[in-house]
C-alpha cells in the first residue's frame, strides 16, 4: 500500500511536475506571444489615431485658411501655420510609424508630398492674398488665386482618397491583429483547462494558475481599454461620430457625437435598430433626414447591403435640434463573408456643413463673376451699336466722296483721305476690342470646314502685297510645297492672325523684306497614312526686332514695346494678345525669336487634319469676285430693294451705295412699316436693321416669314441684316429670326455690293 501510495505518489509527482512544466512552459510561450499580439495590436491602434489627427489637421489648415481669407483676421493664419506644421509633424511620426509595412509606408510618402504642394499651395494663396491688401475682389494678374480653387480641391480630394485607403488597410491589419489576438486568447483557454483536469489533484495550485492568469487577463484589458480610450480621444479630437452596425442582427452603436452633431445631447447607444428611437425619445433618426436626400440616402445603404459598393460613402442632410440644416458626410467599411456579402458596417459620420457652406458662397461669387463678365460683353455689345451706327454713316460717305475724288483739287483729296483712314482706323479698333472681349470671354466660335491653303494665301498676299508696295519692300509667300493642301479648320480665323502678323512686320520694317513661309510636319512616319500634321507658318521680317526683356510682355493686351515705338508707329496692342488667344483656342500656338537690328519672326504652330493633298491642283481657277460684282451690277437696275433703316445718316448712305449699284429702293424707318410695305409689294431683297424703335428688325422678318408662309409663296424674299452689334450671338439671332444672311455696320461697299449680287441673283434664279 506504502509502495503502491508512494508509486501513486511518484506518478502522481511525477504527473504533477509534468502538468506543472508543461503550464510553465505553455504560459511563457503565450505570454511572449500575447505580448507580441497586444504590442502590434496597440501600434496599429497609434497609426490610426496619428492618421485621425492627421486628417483633422489637414482639414484644419483648410479651414484656417479659410477663414484667413474670408476675414484678414491674421489669428487664422497663425493657426493655419501652427496646424500646417502640426500636419508635417504628425506625416513624419506616421513614416516612422509605418517602416514594417513597405505598401502602408509608400502611401504615407505620398500623403507627405501633397501635404507639401498642399500647404505651398495655401502659403502662396494667402500670399496672394495679402498683395491685394485684404481685397476680395482680385486683379485679372492675380486671378490665379481663384482658378487655385480647384487645385485646392484636386490636392483635398487625393489627400483623402490615399488617407482612406491607407485607413482601409490598416483597419484591414489591426482586424487581422485582433482576430489573432482572439485565437491566441482561446488557445491559451483550451490548453490551460487541460491543464487544470490533469492537475486537478493540485487543486490550489489550479486555483493559483487561474488566479494568476484571469490577472493577467484583466492587465491585458486593462491595456486594451486604454487604447480603446486613446481611439475614443483620437475620434474626438476630429469631432467624428462612430457607427457600429451589425447588419445579421439589426444592432447597432452610435458614439455619442453623432447624436451632439445634430444638437442632441446623449450618451453612446448600442442595442437594437428600433431601440433608437425610445432612445431618441421618440424621434425617428430616418425621419430627419432631409426630405431631398431621403431617396440617395436609403440607396446607398441598399447597394451596400446587397454587394454591390465595395465600401459606404453617403452625403446627407440631418435636421438639428434648432431647426437648422446639418450636412453629414458618413463612411464605413465593412466586414464579409466568404461569399462576399457584408454582416457588418463600421464607419464615422462627419460634419461638413461649414464646407458646404463655403462651396455654396464660391459658387454664388463664381456666378456674381460670371454675371459680371455677361454685363460687360452687353455693355460693349451696345456701345458697339450705338458708335458703329453713326460710323456707318461716316465710313460711307467717306468711300463715296473717294469714288467720286477724282475732279477735286488736291487739298480736298487729302482731306477725303484723311476722312477715310481715320474712319477705318476707328472701325479696326472696335472690332479689336469687341474681339478681344469676346475671345477673353470664351463667347467665340470657331468653323471647322475645308480650308485650300492656296486660297488661303492669295488673299493674304491681296492685301498685305499693297502695303507692302507702300512701304517699298520686298513682300512673298513661299508655300511651293504646300501647293494643293486641304485641311480642316477656320479659314477666317488663321487668315486673321496671319493678316495680323503680316501686318505687325510690314509696319516694323522700313527696308527688306517680309517673308511668310509655310511648312508640314505629319505626326506619323508614314506620311501617306497619316491625316494629323502640325502645320507650322513663320512671318519673318527684317525690322527693327524686339529687345529680350520686351518678347515676354508683347503678347500682353494694350501693350507696345516702349513708348517711342508707340508713339511712331501707333496701334492698340490687341493684335499680338488676340493673335495668341485665337491659335490657343484652335489648339495651337504662336513663337516668337528676334534679333534687335535684324528682324523678328513669328511662328503660328497649329494642329490640323489634311484632307487632301491634291485637289486644289486639279480644280478649275475661281473667277474673280471683282468680275463677278462688276458683270452683275450692270444688271441690276430693274431690282427693287427694301431698305429697313432709322437712323437719317444711314439712309442718306446706304440710299446712295444703291443708286450708284444701279439698285432702286423703298425705306422704312422701323420693322413695323417694313412689315406692312412687304405684305404690299414685292421686293428683290430687304436690307433690315436690328434695333430700331416701334419693332425690332428680328421680330419684323419673324413676321414676313409668318406671312410668306401663310400666302404659301414659294419663294422667299432674300433678308440681309444690318447689324450693328456684330457678336456671334446676336448674328446667331438673324439667321434664327428667318434672315439670310446679315452685314456688320459700318458697311464696307464691298461687302455689301457683295452680299446683294449673292441674294438677289438667288432669288431672281
Amino acid at each position: 500500500m506504502r509502495k503502491t501510495t508512494t508509486n501513486l505518489f511518484l506518478a502522481s509527482s511525477f504527473f504533477v511536475v509534468a502538468c506543472i512544466t508543461y503550464v510553465f512552459f505553455f504560459l511563457n510561450t503565450m505570454k511572449d506571444s500575447s505580448i507580441t499580439q497586444r504590442a502590434w495590436l496597440e501600434h496599429s491602434y497609434s497609426v490610426i489615431l496619428m492618421t485621425e489627427t492627421m486628417l483633422g489637421l489637414f482639414e484644419g489648415s483648410l479651414a484656417e485658411q479659410r477663414g484667413y481669407i474670408l476675414t484678414g483676421d491674421p489669428e487664422f493664419a497663425e493657426k493655419f501655420n501652427m496646424k500646417s506644421q502640426e500636419l508635417m509633424k504628425t506625416l513624419k511620426n506616421l513614416k516612422s510609424f509605418t517602416t514594417d509595412n513597405a505598401q502602408q509606408h509608400q502611401k504615407v510618402e505620398i500623403l507627405e508630398g501633397i501635404a507639401i504642394e498642399y500647404i505651398t499651395l495655401l502659403e502662396s494663396r494667402s500670399k496672394q492674398y495679402q498683395l491685394s491688401n485684404g481685397n476680395r475682389t482680385l486683379s485679372p494678374e492675380q486671378k490665379g488665386y481663384w482658378e487655385g480653387l480647384s487645385l485646392v480641391e484636386n490636392f483635398h480630394d487625393r489627400f483623402f482618397q490615399v488617407s482612406d485607403e491607407f485607413l482601409k488597410e490598416e483597419q484591414s491589419i489591426m482586424l487581422g491583429r485582433f482576430a489573432e489576438y482572439n485565437e491566441s486568447r482561446q488557445q491559451y483557454s483550451r490548453n490551460f483547462v487541460a491543464s487544470l483536469v490533469g492537475a486537478c489533484v493540485l487543486i490550489i495550485l489550479s486555483n493559483w494558475l487561474i488566479l494568476t492568469t484571469q490577472k493577467k487577463y484583466l492587465l491585458e484589458k486593462k491595456a486594451s481599454e486604454k487604447i480603446d480610450n486613446r481611439y475614443s480621444v483620437a475620434v474626438k479630437a476630429t469631432n467624428d461620430g462612430i457607427f457600429d452596425w451589425n447588419i445579421e442582427n439589426k444592432e447597432i452603436f452610435l458614439s455619442s457625437q453623432i447624436f451632439k452633431m445634430c444638437g442632441y445631447d446623449l450618451g453612446n447607444y448600442e442595442g437594437s435598430l428600433l431601440g433608437v428611437i425610445p432612445f431618441m425619445k421618440g424621434k425617428n433618426p430616418l425621419d430627419l433626414v432631409h426630405p431631398d436626400d431621403k431617396a440617395s440616402f436609403q440607396s446607398g445603404v441598399q447597394m451596400f447591403q446587397e454587394g454591390h459598393t465595395s465600401e459606404y460613402n453617403n452625403i446627407f442632410r440631418i435636421k438639428h435640434a434648432n431647426g437648422y440644416w446639418v450636412w453629414i458626410h458618413a463612411r464605413g467599411a465593412g466586414l464579409y463573408h466568404k461569399q462576399g456579402t457584408p454582416y457588418r458596417l463600421i464607419g464615422t459620420h462627419t460634419d461638413i456643413t461649414a464646407t458646404k457652406l463655403m462651396e455654396e458662397r464660391l459658387k454664388m461669387e463664381k456666378d456674381a463673376a460670371d454675371n459680371s463678365s455677361k454685363m460687360k460683353m452687353e455693355f460693349l455689345s451696345h456701345m458697339s451699336h450705338e458708335i458703329r451706327t453713326p460710323l456707318t454713316t461716316i465710313t460711307g460717305v467717306a468711300e463715296i466722296l473717294a469714288k467720286g475724288a477724282n475732279h477735286l483739287n488736291e487739298r480736298e483729296r487729302l482731306l477725303i483721305g484723311t476722312l477715310n483712314t481715320s474712319s477705318n482706323t476707328l472701325k479696326e479698333l472696335i472690332n479689336d476690342i469687341l474681339d478681344f472681349s469676346r475671345i477673353d470671354s470664351g463667347e467665340i466660335k470657331l468653323a471647322d470646314a475645308d480650308v485650300m491653303i492656296d486660297d488661303l494665301f492669295e488673299q493674304v498676299i491681296s492685301i498685305l502685297s499693297v502695303q507692302a508696295i507702300e512701304k517699298n519692300i520686298e513682300f512673298s509667300i513661299e508655300h511651293q510645297n504646300l501647293t494643293g493642301l486641304i485641311f480642316k479648320g477656320d479659314e477666317g480665323r488663321i487668315r486673321q492672325i496671319l493678316l495680323n502678323l503680316g501686318n505687325n512686320a510690314i509696319k516694323f520694317t522700313e527696308e527688306g523684306s517680309v517673308r511668310i513661309i509655310p511648312s508640314l510636319a505629319f505626326d506619323q512616319k508614314d506620311e501617306e497614312k497619316s491625316k494629323s500634321a502640325r502645320m507650322r507658318i513663320d512671318v519673318v521680317d527684317s525690322g527693327i526686332g524686339i529687345t529680350e526683356s520686351d518678347l515676354g510682355m508683347i503678347f500682353d493686351q494694350f501693350h507696345q514695346v516702349d513708348s517711342t515705338v508707340s508713339k511712331k508707329y501707333k496701334g492698340t496692342g490687341l493684335g499680338l494678345p488676340i493673335c495668341k488667344k485665337l491659335a490657343e483656342a484652335m489648339g495651337g500656338e504662336i513663337e516668337v525669336t528676334s534679333v534687335v537690328g535684324r528682324g523678328s519672326t513669328f511662328s503660328l504652330i497649329l494642329p490640323i487634319e489634311v484632307i487632301d493633298f491634291g485637289e486644289a491642283l486639279n480644280s478649275e481657277p475661281k473667277e474673280k469676285p471683282a468680275n463677278n460684282l462688276q458683270k452683275e451690277s450692270t444688271t441690276s437696275s430693274e431690282k427693287n430693294i427694301l431698305l429697313v433703316e432709322d437712323y437719317a445718316g444711314n439712309v442718306v448712305v446706304i440710299g446712295y451705295m444703291l443708286e450708284d449699284l444701279g439698285y432702286k429702293y423703298d425705306v422704312a424707318q422701323n420693322g413695323k412699316e417694313a412689315l406692312e410695305k412687304a405684305r404690299q409689294n414685292a421686293y428683290d431683297a430687304i436690307l433690315m436693321d436690328i434695333q430700331m424703335p416701334v419693332m425690332d428688325g428680328l421680330t419684323a422678318a419673324k413676321l414676313i416669314r409668318q406671312h410668306e408662309e401663310t400666302k404659301g409663296n414659294d419663294t422667299q424674299v432674300p433678308i440681309i441684316g444690318m447689324t450693328a452689334h456684330a457678336t456671334y450671338k446676336d448674328m446667331e439671332k438673324c439667321i434664327e429670326a428667318g434672315m439670310n444672311s446679315y452685314l456688320s455696320k459700318p458697311l464696307n461697299l464691298k461687302e455689301f455690293e457683295e452680299q446683294l449680287q449673292k441674294h438677289v441673283k438667288k432669288k431672281v434664279a
